[in-house]
């Protein structure tokens, strides 16, 4: 099913990685691969890589870099070397298809009829109706370097504090607006303390890489959008 709330950069990655589902079924290892190669392929597809720098090799016209995390001193010179500042742009990319990545999931497999709000509303990402929403928070573990090598990005959606205080501040200026309506955070990584939480904003957060909060995540969508 084309689904056109999805750009078909990221549509055409999440298609052919969702084979793997509709071939083995949905298990912890079947969602985590769809989620880990989904991030791997947009990344690879925008060259948001891990990698370093010599200014000083620069400065002489002679460029010297490398992927992966910097080493202590350039190989060459043996002077600082510095990370390229990627981040900033490789958490637009993955956390848009971490989003996209759901919303296909959610309707591919379990037949709902989820919109993406994310070009409309900066409060939440995904609608089942006016009155159910998702904000979905999730970004790559990892990114592999053209050399084949991986990279360890830092921890991961709902793990990040920043992350979460957005989370958190979106539910509570939505609540403002619709203060009888549901409020749910997905992410592909949940702390301890952050699960089976709520309050009076935040309906609940689920990880839905995990197959059994996605499935109670499922059962809580469907009890909701029914009125019981």
């Amino acid at each position: 099913m084309y689904d056109t709330t999805i750009p078909s950069t990221y549509l055409k990655i999440i298609e052919n990685n969702y084979k793997d589902i509709n071939k083995s079924g949905i298990t912890n290892t079947s969602l985590s691969r769809y989620f880990n190669d989904c991030f791997s392929n947009i990344l690879r597809t925008s060259n948001f890589f891990s990698m370093w720098v010599c200014p000083a090799c620069f400065a002489l016209g002679k460029p010297m870099y490398g992927w992966g995390n910097k080493p202590k001193n350039c190989p060459t010179c043996h002077m600082h070397v510095y990370q390229v500042a990627t981040f900033q742009g490789r958490a637009s990319y993955t956390g848009d298809m971490f989003m996209y990545a759901s919303l296909y999931l959610l309707n591919e497999s379990f037949k709902f009829k989820i919109k993406s709000t994310s070009q409309t509303t900066r409060l939440y990402d995904l609608e089942v109706s006016h009155d159910i929403v998702i904000e979905a928070k999730g970004s790559a573990l990892s990114v592999l370097n053209p050399d084949g090598s991986s990279s360890k990005l830092g921890r991961a959606g709902m793990s990040r504090s920043d992350t979460k205080k957005k989370a958190f501040a979106n539910a509570v200026e939505w609540r403002k607006r619709v203060p009888n309506g549901q409020f749910y955070i997905i992410t592909n990584s949940l702390p301890n303390n952050l699960i089976a939480y709520h309050d009076n904003a935040v309906t609940g957060i689920y990880d839905i890489t995990k197959k059994n909060q996605l499935d109670a995540f499922v059962s809580e969508l469907r009890r909701v959008s029914n009125g019981s």
